[in-house]
């Protein structure tokens, strides 16, 4: 099995798992928000707009993946083109496991993000105002603590898939420091 092949199929799985929770879990929650609104039409249709664009991001990361693979360059820094996977020495455990930290970061913190950009957006529309940080309510900062939060958890989960022989080369010094 090749390096290549391996990221190949550990990206198609993070987007079926994606895939499972936006249908189980982004879904319903978001047909509960439209059902309390006095605006049900507007919040399900915006609602189902951005089903529509998550699905879209995990058809892409099925289908694209040799494109996501090379703007990633996760198949770089190994030593040689194919995995034996009796012989993962210490340094290719730890890129892998940051690699699939990094994956699982951004796979799991996408819709999350995206559905607290939403529920901002939607809440200083109807408040008839729009301000990038709010001047109300504690569910107005729910909203933005959640949206940095998912964001910061993203821009993390980049740095890590797209840094990854730095994070484990650094982590591999500092454990032989200690």
């Amino acid at each position: 099995m090749t390096k290549r092949d391996l990221f190949r199929v550990l990206i198609k799985v993070f987007a079926l798992y994606s895939i499972i929770l936006t249908v189980f879990s982004w879904i319903p929650s978001n047909m509960m928000y439209s059902f309390y609104g006095n605006e049900t039409a507007i919040i399900l249709a915006a609602s189902l707009i951005f089903t529509f664009l998550l699905i879209l991001i995990y058809v892409f990361l099925i289908k694209k993946t040799d494109a996501i693979i090379d703007f990633l360059k996760i198949d770089r820094g190994f030593d040689d083109n194919e995995l034996k996977l009796l012989d993962f020495n210490s340094k290719k455990v730890l890129m892998l496991g940051i690699i699939l930290i990094g994956g699982y970061l951004i796979i799991s913190e996408l819709s999350n993000f995206i559905q607290y950009a939403f529920l901002a957006f939607k809440n200083e529309i109807s408040r008839g105002q729009l301000y990038v940080f709010p001047n109300g309510s504690a569910n107005d900062e729910n909203y933005i603590f959640e949206l940095v939060f998912s964001g910061i958890n993203l821009l993390i989960g980049y740095l890590l898939l797209t840094n990854y022989t730095k994070v484990s080369k650094w982590i591999l010094k500092k454990g032989n420091k200690n």
